[in-house]
């Protein structure tokens, strides 16, 4: 029989006879590396992908089982801890801190409305008074304290929130005192009762929770895991979904949101962290909804609870909610509009600045005092239910009842009162409504650039369910038994208010995640179609016609940030790369000299890399090398060479000033009587003396760097009464000496420059002719990109950057893409070689003249190129 089809029929008894056998050590190791093939889903008689490159005896490990099984328990407890444990934590922390928040902002806000109803009792000029100063006190404390703390508070959050997760670096946005002056200045500004939001100032402090907790776990040097760049971004958007749901408690719609409002890629794979984080925040509202209304337990409970029936619309009305998205999508691009043009007053009109100086606290205060008077629940708020926060307003219009009718579908009194103009109901609900509606249009676009934390969001939502509610009445006096007459399904105006807050919140915000955010809030999903429907319509229109709230931020404060492309513009077709590119490029070659590198880097400091290029004909790219490599190279063969052959006979600053000390200290040491009985035997033998103090093999080249104030103390020989002369301290170089260090320094400018010390990135990302605007915005925004070499065949033609494309979609949603004008982007140096007889302003400004191929090349060709390639700001 063949022995190989013995030892295939042999019994798994047989085999473990064979492995007892074996010395024990050895069998132990065998069931210890099947075990570990096991836990990696390898067959042990199977082979791998790499097993024909392996050697056929086995390689085993001195690994034993209890260090197998320590070395895979922290693998598990790194995994929970980097992934699970921060992610909870996360979400824990920044929920903790807001409900503390809002329980804070709840107070302040009851306490205004009970104070004020104290003072209308005793007189109603002092509950305007406290009405009033309880407003503008507050907002003051507030933007003070943001100012104090840190500036950085000031605003929404997520515009800047928004920059930084695309790659841009913000000083201080994201640092604790941010976070301290955030949750101090929303709470006040709030409480005071400014119509004002905030989830975006909640996105920002989830962003600033999820920076310091990646902060605190950087010590942790066991792992690359903290240190890792995307995992930093990964936290960021964890953040921003944490805030939302903090803002809403709506977990799913949080996350939803904080990927569309704050990036444009998003990868797949994090989006459980998002969940966990958000999850996470949703619980600890519930607990806190348990433990302060002990109400609804088991669920998290839904802000604006509604009671729709399931059949709450026709299909008839489907044409009624796409024209209130019409009318959504307008209302919130003339939104856009009206606030970037406060801003954009506020920071050039004369008049305004002769009244308020720039100071930030002027126009604050002033609109907190317009604010109070316009919402004096006695006086003009008494039309538009000026005495009830956004909560309570939310809670009227998303009413199932109706306000007209005198049917049983009649809303109660309590909520009627509100909006008719109290007891005396002499106040049309339409003339409340559309008070309320214009009013806090204006008094929203303009309190949200205040110099104090706020958000856009849920005023937005109140304006948008305003203007819902409005067309919902409009629809029950137009319809009073339905659209199908007597018999047939109502129509429910708290609807068209679902639908209204969502068109609108949508097209001001450019998301459609309200949609999922609105289910939650109410509880329901019968209304998801018409939401979809009016939402879609007013996204579409806002887009087309402005950016959202949060480019249209970034625009005026003028962050460097590439906008997103507007949909349907045929300019971003048609537009190529070599319309926007910059032709007149400062490049590195092969064979260039020390010299000429240092001209480049004199007359282009602001540029952060250079291309490498094989030589001044073909220039062929090769590559790119950023100017600290070409600094520290220049520093090591030529600034250190020429130091050190200047050094060999010079003292340093604190070798002159020790030797200053010394000899001051022996002439203080010295006696009056001996002086006066040596004089004559000093003068005569000064010369002697003081060589002899001298270092006699060091020589000091003194300039006037080195000879300052400070140098020449009360105690140095110069203030001294005796006579020693300046040569025992001081030398002065010989021109011989100075002739030949000249020499020393031209000769090594002039050798060529080494590439091969220093690190090259030999593949740049290259764009080639023809590309298209859309393109070169798809890939700047997906890869990050902050420039783009052109190339035709390889040969170096341009460069293209984000001011290029910046510059190109300025004003695209009025004349669409327009290419740039370039000349202030050229920096021309024609013959810098003769640097020394030339002046450099005429080197800037080097007369030019355009070649058949429509490049713009100088008439004198440099032998380095010549232009400026990338802005300071995108480099």
């Amino acid at each position: 029989m063949d022995p190989l089809a013995k030892v295939s029929i042999l019994s798994p008894l047989a085999m473990l006879q064979m492995h007892h056998h074996k010395p024990k050590k050895s069998w132990v190791r065998s069931v210890m590396s099947d075990v570990k093939r096991s836990l990696l889903d390898m067959s042990p008689g199977g082979k791998t992908d790499d097993a024909d490159e392996e050697p056929d005896d086995h390689v085993e490990s001195n690994e034993t089982f209890a260090e197998f099984c320590t070395r895979q328990a922290q693998n598990v407890v790194h995994f929970l801890v980097e992934d699970w444990f921060l992610s909870a934590l996360l979400g824990i922390i920044t929920a903790v801190l807001s409900v503390g928040m809002d329980v804070a902002i709840e107070v302040l806000q009851h306490a205004h409305v009970t104070f004020y109803d104290k003072m209308l009792a005793i007189s109603s000029y002092l509950a305007f008074s406290q009405w009033v100063a309880h407003i503008v006190i507050l907002t003051m404390f507030a933007a003070i304290f943001c100012q104090i703390v840190s500036k950085q508070a000031v605003g929404s959050g997520i515009p800047e929130v928004k920059v930084i997760m695309h790659g841009f670096k913000m000083e201080n946005y994201l640092t604790t005192r941010t976070l301290v002056a955030k949750m101090v200045g929303l709470t006040l500004a709030m409480g005071g009762g400014l119509p004002i939001g905030k989830e975006g100032p909640f996105v920002h402090m989830g962003a600033i929770v999820a920076t310091l907790l990646s902060k605190i776990t950087s010590a942790c040097q066991y792992s690359a895991f903290f240190s890792n760049e995307g995992r930093e971004m990964e936290m960021l958007s964890s953040g921003c979904a944490v805030g939302i749901a903090c803002t809403f408690s709506a977990p799913i719609g949080a996350v939803l949101y904080a990927i569309e409002s704050t990036s444009k890629y998003f990868a797949v794979k994090n989006y459980w962290r998002g969940f966990l984080a958000a999850t996470c925040s949703a619980i600890v509202f519930r607990c806190a909804n348990f433990f302060v209304t002990a109400e609804q337990s088991g669920t998290i409970t839904a802000f604006y609870q509604t009671r729709f029936p399931t059949d709450c619309f026709l299909v008839e009305e489907l044409p009624i909610f796409l024209l209130l998205g019409f009318i959504s999508g307008l209302m919130g691009s003339f939104f856009i509009f009206i606030h970037r043009q406060i801003s954009i007053f506020r920071s050039k009109n004369r008049v305004y600045k002769l009244i308020f100086r720039n100071n930030f606290l002027a126009f604050t205060v002033f609109m907190a005092f317009v604010v109070g008077v316009l919402t004096f629940p006695n006086g003009l708020g008494r039309y538009f239910a000026g005495r009830l926060t956004f909560r309570e307003t939310m809670a009227d219009f998303f009413n199932n009842c109706t306000w007209v009718s005198n049917d049983s579908r009649r809303c109660p009194d309590t909520i009627l009162t509100h909006w008719t103009g109290g007891s005396e109901g002499d106040v049309s609900i339409f003339t409340s409504l559309v008070l309320y509606y214009i009013l806090y249009f204006v008094l929203v676009a303009i309190c949200i650039s205040i110099n104090v934390p706020a958000g856009v969001f849920v005023p937005s939502f109140i304006i948008g369910a305003a203007g819902g509610r409005l067309m919902g009445e409009t629809m029950v006096v137009l319809f009073p038994e339905g659209m199908r007459g007597p018999g047939g399904p109502p129509i429910h105006p708290g609807l068209y208010a679902v639908v209204g807050a969502a068109a609108y919140t949508g097209a001001v915000t450019h998301t459609l995640s309200v949609s999922v955010i609105i289910c939650e809030l109410t509880g329901q999903l019968s209304p998801i179609l018409p939401v979809l429907i009016a939402m879609l319509m007013g996204n579409a229109v806002c887009k087309f016609l402005q950016p959202s709230i949060y480019e249209s931020i970034i625009r005026v404060k003028k962050y460097p940030y590439l906008p997103d492309l507007p949909p349907s513009r045929v300019s971003v077709h048609t537009v190529k790369v070599e319309q926007l590119m910059v032709t007149d490029v400062i490049y590195i070659t092969k064979d260039m000299t020390y010299r000429e590198m240092k001209e480049i880097l004199q007359l282009a400091p602001h540029l952060r890399s250079f291309p490498i290029v094989t030589d001044h004909e073909n220039k062929i790219l090769l590559g790119s090398v950023a100017k600290r490599y070409l600094t520290m190279l220049l520093r090591r063969h030529v600034l250190v060479n020429q130091q050190d052959s200047r050094n060999i006979g010079r003292m340093t600053p604190s070798e002159i000033f020790n030797t200053i000390r010394r000899t001051s200290m022996r002439l203080s040491r010295r006696s009056p009587s001996r002086r006066s009985n040596s004089s004559q035997t000093r003068e005569n033998s000064v010369p002697e003396t003081a060589r002899s103090d001298a270092p006699s093999d060091q020589v000091e080249f003194v300039s006037e760097r080195t000879i300052s104030g400070n140098t020449l103390l009360s105690i140095s020989p110069l203030h001294c009464p005796n006579n020693i002369p300046l040569q025992a301290v001081f030398t002065r170089p010989s021109s011989a000496d100075l002739s030949k260090t000249e020499t020393n320094a031209d000769i090594l400018l002039n050798r060529n420059i080494d590439l091969d010390e220093i690190a090259i990135d030999a593949a740049p990302f290259q764009l080639v002719l023809g590309s298209s605007l859309y393109k070169v915005h798809t890939l700047f925004s997906l890869l990050g990109l902050s420039h783009a070499y052109v190339t035709d065949c390889g040969k170096l033609v341009g460069v293209v950057g984000l001011k290029e494309l910046r510059d190109a979609m300025a004003n695209i949603y009025v004349r669409g893409a327009v290419a740039p004008v370039k000349p202030d982007r050229k920096l021309t140096s024609g013959t810098f070689l003769d640097m020394s007889h030339m002046n450099k302003d005429k080197l800037l400004n080097t007369p030019q003249t355009p070649p058949a191929n429509g490049l713009s090349i100088n008439m004198e060709s440099p032998k380095f190129g010549n232009s400026l390639t990338v802005p300071p700001m995108a480099l």
